[in-house]
């Protein structure tokens, strides 16, 4: 009886830590696509859809770490801001974390 207590709790540990873990990832995986998406983006002569092509290739390139990403592309005069957003994967069930990273820079022009 009492092992039956004590596995279900370090069942229940293990899989939160995990969980922990995928939330992490899911994040560190949005933080590099909206980088380089803004990156690309903030170029001299480049534009919105290129750094959103930039970050749907990393997203690909990098598996299924972030479930179901939205990528959006913000202009807003001399400034450039990516925002990757997705639902991280999910090892308990019923839990569904959301994730948001957004990447900022100056576009690049000739002085």
């Amino acid at each position: 009886m009492e092992l039956a207590i004590v596995s279900f709790g370090m069942l229940v540990l293990t899989f939160s830590v995990v969980q922990v873990g995928l939330v992490f990832y899911a994040r560190s995986l949005a933080h590099v696509a909206a980088t380089q998406a803004v990156n690309v983006a903030r170029g001299y002569g480049s534009t919105d859809e290129a750094g959103r092509l930039k970050a749907w290739s990393f997203l690909e390139r990098a598996g299924g770490g972030l479930r179901n990403p939205v990528v959006t592309v913000r202009r807003v005069g001399p400034d450039v801001t990516v925002t990757v957003s997705g639902s991280a994967i999910s090892v308990l069930p019923g839990l569904r974390i959301t994730v948001e990273q957004s990447a900022h820079g100056s576009v690049e022009r000739v002085t």
